[in-house]
């Protein structure tokens, strides 16, 4: 199978532990497929080649089985467009995967800074760095939303506006 992008393989790109452990398929439709280039291409890439060295993926399709069975939203752009019909992705970008000098909190400010995206949420950790960036692009509608990601006193996850 062909990469998705310069510096993300396919097995990179739809590999799932949580898929495997359940013998949920992860396989994108050529659709999804499509969408998942445009993020790669347009937000990772673009960070990849400002930086020079590997940046870590910790998530990137979700197809919508998996995606319920690990209560993401219904709308997630993890699912590729397969539950909105959009042409969306989402990817979850780690720097401590490679611990190659770079921190997220770095990898969020530089996409925040140079690349356009729809949705841009630093990912609990602290106020000092999150644990994970996820960055969303969509076509004809990246309108950058600036979120953080947070527990809630009930455990669930909540998406409250991020002011830099």
């Amino acid at each position: 199978m062909e990469n998705i992008s310069d510096h993300i393989t396919y097995a990179e790109g739809v590999k799932s532990q949580d898929a495997i452990r359940n013998n949920i398929d992860n396989t994108p439709t050529p659709k999804q497929l499509a969408n998942m280039k445009l993020v790669a291409v347009h937000c990772f890439e673009p960070l990849r080649k400002w930086y020079g060295k590997p940046i870590g993926i910790s998530s990137f399709l979700r197809r919508v089985l998996l995606n319920k069975h690990l209560r993401g939203s219904a709308t997630s752009g993890h699912c590729a467009g397969e539950s909105t019909g959009k042409e969306e992705a989402a990817i979850d970008i780690d720097a401590d995967i490679f611990n190659n000098g770079i921190t997220n909190k770095e990898i969020f400010l530089w996409l925040y800074e140079h690349v356009e995206f729809n949705e841009l949420i630093w990912e609990f950790g602290d106020e000092n760095n999150p644990a994970w960036v996820h960055v969303m692009y969509r076509v004809g509608d990246n309108n950058k939303e600036v979120l953080r990601a947070i527990k809630g006193a009930d455990g669930k996850t909540k998406y409250i506006p991020f002011d830099l």
